[in-house]
C-alpha cells in the first residue's frame, strides 16, 4: 500500500510545481501591468500549491521511512 503513495505523491508534487509556475506568472504579470489579473488570487494560489508540495514531499518521505523499515525488519534474524 504504501509503495502506491509515492507515485501518487509524485503526480501531486508535480502538479504543485505546475501550479505554483502559473500562479508566479500571473503574479509576475499583475506586478509589471502586463496583464490585469488579480494579485491577490495568485498570491493564494502560489500559498495553496506551495503548501501541496510539502504536502507531496511529506508523503514521499514517510513512505521511504516505512520502506527502509520494512527492509530492516525483513533483514532481522527469525527467532524461533
Amino acid at each position: 500500500m504504501f509503495m502506491t503513495a509515492i507515485p501518487h505523491a509524485a503526480l501531486a508534487l508535480t502538479s504543485a510545481l505546475d501550479r505554483f509556475g502559473h500562479a508566479s506568472v500571473r503574479v509576475l504579470e499583475a506586478v509589471t501591468g502586463g496583464d490585469d489579473g488579480d494579485l491577490g488570487a495568485a498570491l493564494v494560489e502560489m500559498t495553496e500549491a506551495k503548501t501541496q508540495a510539502k504536502a507531496g514531499v511529506a508523503v514521499i518521505r514517510f513512505a521511504d521511512e516505512m520502506y527502509q523499515a520494512l527492509l530492516e525488519i525483513g533483514q532481522e534474524p527469525q527467532r524461533r
